[in-house]
């Protein structure tokens, strides 16, 4: 059973002109050649020996005077070449018509010079193509017919064993090479489709060691801190209840966080497994935007939340980014402006997902004192003590305002979230001593059904 090493998908730009371009030398082969094979005299008259003119015009040392082609055979001459172009998506139908215009110019005119090269080029492309049977039988076809075509058309009493043993050494050559030719196309298909497995394993593999570095340097520390903030609530009964409502979400914070890191890790550990066999929770997109809001606000910041559109239709990585730039730009203000009053707009329109996240200064601030240089970010003051009891050297990312130019990884990381999605990020501060995270994403096809099927039922 044989198969077809081409795809029949249609080129496309430097493909198309590539298989274009290789009709060209056949053409002018075929065309110019036989051109000069029929107008060169092989002898000077009938019983000439050894006359002039390409061995191909010479017959039992007879002389052979010029062929002039008329119309119809200049007609089938070329229109052999014509539909070579065709051949990497019928390549079945140009064999059948290039075999028809070559027997049909070899009935025409006494045929001379190199008149089968398209027939050639159609022959090799259906034997490369899988298709053997009609090969085999164009080619048998040939054999038969093309060394007996003066003897059909009565301009000769009977074909030459020259010509016969021609014809067929010239079908033997051709399928000979072609097979040469795709067995070695199939190995080294089989050797690039073996470096991509072998990269395959590899990247499984550095997958592997990397979700087993994040559950040993991270799982575990979360899951400390969650059991420690469980046991300081268990026993601090007579404890303030700000402290008691801090330590609660030090053991929720946790607790979601170690929810994310498992789905992360069995992402990273069977990335290539069939969907839908994964039993861990799904990762983070747009539809969990309000329950980091609601986060946020147990933690004591000021958010406004409105989400506009089809939230839920957003799907995919465009969710997930989506997500993240909300995440990091609240992280943000939680971190250093929690005396600021943040609003997230969520609006998702028929094309794209627009994304903003502002935060200015609250009417009582709950800072006391101006703050250090070293303890600002964005421009603006710490949220906290805690702030600023991490120093100067904590990990807190700083922007200078008048450059933008960050410290940490938390701009570069929603940078280039909203450019692995096609998308913009534009950040910077406010002129009322806020600060603003703007974000477009492109969205894909189930939004935008979902936003016109809504606008419908509205």
């Amino acid at each position: 059973m044989t198969t077809d090493t081409r795809s029949d998908a249609r080129p496309v730009g430097g493909h198309r002109f590539a298989r274009v371009g290789r009709v060209l030398p056949v053409a002018l082969v075929q065309i110019v050649g036989t051109l000069v094979a029929t107008r060169w005299a092989a002898g000077v008259g009938p019983g000439a020996v050894g006359g002039g003119g390409p061995p191909w015009t010479q017959r039992l040392g007879d002389g052979v005077d010029p062929v002039f082609l008329g119309p119809l055979a200049w007609v089938l001459l070329v229109g052999g070449t014509v539909v070579l172009p065709f051949r990497w998506r019928w390549p079945v139908v140009v064999l059948a018509l290039t075999l028809g215009t070559t027997i049909g110019y070899a009935l025409v005119v006494s045929p001379r010079g190199p008149f089968v090269a398209a027939l050639t080029m159609a022959l090799a492309n259906a034997w490369f193509r899988g298709h053997r049977v009609p090969t085999y039988a164009a080619a048998a076809v040939a054999t038969v017919v093309l060394p007996s075509a003066d003897t059909l058309t009565g301009r000769a009493p009977f074909p030459t064993v020259t010509t016969m043993t021609l014809c067929l050494a010239w079908l033997t050559v051709t399928i000979a090479v072609t097979e040469l030719v795709r067995v070695r196309v199939a190995r080294a298909a089989d050797a690039r489709r073996a470096r991509l497995a072998a990269e395959q394993q590899r990247a499984g593999a550095e997958r592997v060691r990397i979700a087993r570095e994040l559950h040993d340097s991270v799982a575990h520390s979360m899951s400390l801190i969650n059991l420690q903030a469980g046991v300081a609530l268990h026993l601090g009964a007579e404890l303030p209840e700000q402290t008691r409502e801090s330590l609660l979400n030090i053991r929720d914070s946790s607790k979601q966080a170690l929810v994310e890191l498992r789905t992360i890790l069995g992402v990273l550990r069977a990335v290539d497994a069939p969907s839908g066999t994964s039993d861990r929770a799904p990762v983070a997109g747009l539809d969990r935007v309000p329950d980091l809001v609601d986060r946020a606000r147990a933690a004591g910041v000021d958010v406004e939340l409105h989400l506009e559109g089809p939230v839920d239709a957003v799907a995919g990585v465009v969710s997930r980014n989506a997500f993240r730039i909300v995440q990091e730009s609240v992280t943000n203000v939680m971190k250093h402006a929690a005396d600021h009053r943040a609003t997230v707009v969520v609006d998702v329109g028929a094309e794209v997902v627009d994304i903003t996240v502002t935060d200015v200064p609250s009417s009582v601030s709950t800072v006391a004192g101006a703050p250090r240089a070293d303890e600002t970010h964005h421009g603006r003051r710490p949220s906290s003590g805690l702030a600023r009891a991490a120093g100067p050297d904590s990990d807190a990312e700083r922007v200078d305002r008048s450059s933008g130019s960050s410290q940490g990884n938390g701009l570069v990381g929603m940078r280039e979230r909203a450019a692995a999605v096609g998308g913009t990020l534009a950040v910077g501060p406010t002129p009322d001593d806020g600060w603003s995270v703007r974000a477009r994403l492109p969205i894909g096809e189930p939004a935008r059904t979902a936003t016109v099927q809504k606008e419908s039922d509205g």
